[in-house]
């Protein structure tokens, strides 16, 4: 009975097993043992680039002008964040201006205080002064007269003291007369001195209020506000930062200017031109693409921010249509640049090439391999110039999974 049971389960189990091992295992001609056929078609060229869109034109709002030439940044709108035309953008620390407007403010009022004390001091010792000099008059018309009498009337003795008296009351009055304009000069003077200082004090509190209100700024119109760079620190500025005068602290791009900014590898010197088409897809929309142009490459490589080993060279790009409702300053670009294209020239797929040896060398399907000459290589596929003929077939390379680009059978 046990023996008929075992037998049953076998007789069950048996087109199970079958199945499981037809599916797991690879028919001939699979991926596996799929080959690679040398064959004739169109090639271009791509180089594939890294960027970041930027704004041809934007606005920039900058340190302002101070009595101090560093500032400290107190507040700043968030970066990406649309804003309308006066809104409130950055604001820098006032604290040294208020505590010495506060210090000017007093300044002027004592100045002011001394001004007026200084000024009914002057008038009063003028006036004193204005009095002595019309006294000294009426004295002198006194000694004019008594000086006049007839010497024939009047002792020698008399006479004599008369015109003497005379003589002095003239003395005196040009005397009284000199304090006075003295007086005067000295008020003058002592009142500009006064007045300069008052006027000094004003300038002072004037700068320090334009100084505070230019603290605050503002768009000058509505647009995207776009965090300006730390210039040595390779981030954002952020509140808190130190910065002086004349340094860019945000901008307001004009969206309808966009362009690309993308960087060539030194290595890569060369291949990338003037003029030469690209085909770029934002990573925040991968499913779309869009069409530029590159219109400028910089004649010098320069340090990458990230390591001083690496060096590439800017590339500025034209967009043929921005569309501002997506594109952001600052967003990232994967930029394929593409070459002249090629038809109907012999190709072989990657996959069966040997490129990390000198010559590259062709892996044969029928066993070992050949040097080759190679032009451009695409993604999947590499321009033969000698070495293989049309129609050869090739085996995978070693530790290559299979795949669409460049296996055909």
């Amino acid at each position: 009975m046990s023996h008929r049971r075992t037998v049953a389960t076998l007789l069950v189990l048996l087109p199970l097993l079958a199945a499981c091992r037809g599916a797991g295992a690879e028919p001939p001609g699979g991926p596996a043992s799929a080959s690679l056929n040398v064959h004739r078609g169109d090639f271009r060229e791509r180089l594939l680039l890294t960027g970041e869109l930027a704004a041809v034109r934007a606005v920039e709002l900058t340190v302002p002008r101070t009595p101090s030439w560093q500032l400290q940044i107190r507040w700043m709108e968030r970066d990406g964040t649309p804003v309308a035309a006066g809104q409130r953008l950055v604001e820098f620390d006032n604290s040294q201006f208020t505590s010495d407007l506060e210090e000017k403010r007093l300044t002027a009022a004592q100045a002011e205080s001394d001004l007026v004390r200084q000024t009914a001091e002057a008038a009063a010792a003028t006036s004193e002064k204005a009095f002595a000099v019309e006294q000294k008059k009426t004295d002198l018309e006194k000694a004019r007269i008594q000086a006049a009498v007839p010497a024939e009337l009047l002792t020698g003795r008399e006479h004599q003291d008369r015109q003497l008296a005379l003589s002095r009351a003239e003395v005196e009055l040009a005397k009284a007369v000199a304090d006075l304009t003295a007086q005067r000069q000295g008020s003058a003077a002592d009142l500009a001195a006064h007045r300069i200082d008052l006027e000094k004090s004003r300038r002072e509190i004037l700068t320090a209020e334009t100084a505070i209100g230019a603290l605050v700024l503002k768009a000058p119109r509505a647009g995207i506000a776009l965090v300006a760079d730390h210039p040595w620190e390779g981030r954002k500025l952020r509140e808190g930062d130190n910065v002086w005068v004349g340094l860019p602290v945000m901008r307001l791009p004009d969206l309808s200017s966009i362009a690309i900014d993308a960087a060539l590898s030194d290595v890569d010197d060369g291949r990338v031109r003037p003029g030469m088409a690209a085909l770029c897809t934002l990573d925040a929309f991968p499913g779309e693409s869009f069409t530029a142009r590159v219109v400028e490459v910089s004649p010098v490589a320069r340090e990458s921010a990230r390591s001083s080993l690496l060096r590439s060279f800017k590339v500025r790009l034209a967009v043929d249509r921005a569309a501002p409702a997506r594109m952001r300053p600052g967003m990232s670009v994967k930029v394929e640049v593409l070459g002249p294209e090629a038809r109907g020239v012999l190709l072989a797929p990657r996959a069966g090439l040997d490129l990390g040896v000198e010559p590259p060398r062709a892996l044969l399907a029928a066993g070992g391999s050949a040097p080759v000459r190679l032009g451009a290589c695409g993604e999947a596929d590499c321009v033969v110039e000698s070495g293989l003929a049309e129609g050869a077939r090739l085996r995978r390379l070693p530790g290559v999974a299979a795949g669409p680009a460049g296996a055909r059978g």
